[in-house]
């Protein structure tokens, strides 16, 4: 495994790097400079008044040198992308240590913090990243802290949207309009690079000792057609400002379709359960209501949208007409995750506690793919290559990265990010 790091023109200060130049591998310093146009011209708020300045982004740290606090387990969530059309980038966001790139398959890997606010410890959870289709040096990136306001500097939330015009080698937040900073996730446009759905968890701020202790920030599902400058709630059904929304999908052969599953950890009876856009976000429906209270972690859809998995407890829901009826399949899940493969809506990648398994007959069989011993990190997320379906990448806890060549059939293990990037780049 080969790993390149370039640090120019650097301080070392309380573990602190300052960056002349760039904090690894080649930052292009001239669309750095046209970059920092990106949060002029907000359309009714001022950069201080959504807590869009810098901050402290300009100061690298490297985060965690290992899960700590026992809140951070080196959990990429749902972050692992792969780009629209060269399936050979990927990027992962971490829990607490910023964004790693890879431009060649997951051979190497660079890391990616410029413009990334940061508390002492590490930057903020990266929960989702969405390239664009139309422009993939375009990125926005779902981050958060927990529940808390848009501006202000640590201890107020240092999360929020983050968005990339230039592959990710330079960060800029976005948060104008948005009711908090707990961002879990955002889905850009198929059509238009300007348009963005991003979801925002509510709850009560985790901070303490400060004005804003024991209060309330709302959550919901947020529109910008702006390329964040500005976001307005979409129209959603009842108790969307309390629902936690951890996956948007939308329906490759109609972009304009969207999916989302809203779900209350407190009571169940306040699920919103799934939710359906035709609109391209402006406007959310209830649908599969015998599904609204089950905990419904992770889904996936066909190209056509016909076919949808669901991942419940112990089983894995499955409907064949858009989610009008579902089948329960008694397939021990375990909350993890779910992939179709976007050519073949009867093959399908899932992991549970033991490993990952495909079928290739709509779940009415499986192979194991992975074995997952007891110990080991269960899997965060798993990813088939829009561009190239016989390339499937899955990352675990604890920052395992594995990937197929054959369409999932098997699987190699590349690399622990933790042990072999994290810890050995700055």
């Amino acid at each position: 495994m080969r790993i390149t790091s370039i640090i120019i023109g650097f301080i070392f200060i309380t573990s602190v790097v300052f960056i002349g130049c760039t904090e690894q591998i080649t930052i292009n310093k001239n669309s750095e400079s046209v970059d920092k146009n990106d949060n002029q011209n907000e359309t009714q708020f001022t950069e201080q008044e959504c807590g869009n300045e810098i901050g402290n982004g300009h100061e690298i740290i490297s985060g965690p040198s290992s899960p700590a606090y026992d809140a951070d387990r080196d959990n990429p969530f749902r972050s692992l992308t792969v780009h629209p059309i060269n399936p050979d980038v990927i990027i992962i966001g971490t829990e607490r240590n910023g964004f790693l790139k890879s431009s060649d398959g997951g051979e190497t890997w660079a890391r990616l913090r410029y413009g990334l606010r940061h508390e002492q410890i590490g930057y903020p959870e990266i929960y989702d990243i969405s390239f664009s289709k139309d422009d993939p040096d375009i990125i926005y990136a779902a981050t958060l802290d927990g529940p808390g306001p848009i501006k202000g500097n640590y201890p107020t939330s240092n999360g929020g949207v983050y968005k990339s015009n230039n592959s990710g080698e330079t960060w800029y937040r976005k948060n104008c309009g948005l009711t908090n900073g707990c961002i879990t996730c955002a889905l850009v446009s198929d059509k238009n690079p300007e348009h963005v759905i991003i979801c925002i968890r509510g709850g009560l701020t985790t901070f303490t000792g400060y004005d804003v202790s024991g209060q309330y920030f709302e959550g919901g599902i947020f529109k910008t057609i702006d390329g964040g400058r500005e976001w307005t709630r979409a129209k959603a059904p009842e108790n969307d400002n309390i629902s936690d929304f951890m996956i948007i999908r939308y329906v490759k052969n109609d972009p304009l379709t969207m999916y989302t599953f809203g779900f209350n950890f407190v009571d169940p009876s306040k699920n919103m359960g799934f939710l359906k856009s035709s609109d391209g976000g402006d406007n959310w429906t209830q649908f599969a209501l015998d599904l609204k209270e089950k905990d419904i972690s992770y889904f996936d859809i066909s190209s056509d949208g016909k076919t949808i998995y669901a991942v419940d407890n112990f089983i894995i829901q499955k409907s064949i007409d858009g989610g009008l009826s579902w089948d329960e399949h008694n397939i021990f899940s375990g909350g993890y995750a779910l992939a179709v493969f976007p050519d073949d809506s009867n093959k399908v990648i899932y992991s549970n506690i033991n490993g990952v398994f495909l079928s290739t007959d709509g779940l009415e069989t499986n192979d194991q793919v992975i074995k997952i011993t007891e110990g080991q990190n269960h899997v965060a997320d798993i990813v088939i290559s829009t561009a190239n379906t016989s390339i499937v990448y899955i990352v675990t806890v604890g920052y395992d990265f594995y990937k197929s060549i054959d369409s999932g059939t098997s699987f190699t293990k590349i690399i622990n990010l933790r042990d072999e990037v994290l810890n050995v780049i700055p």
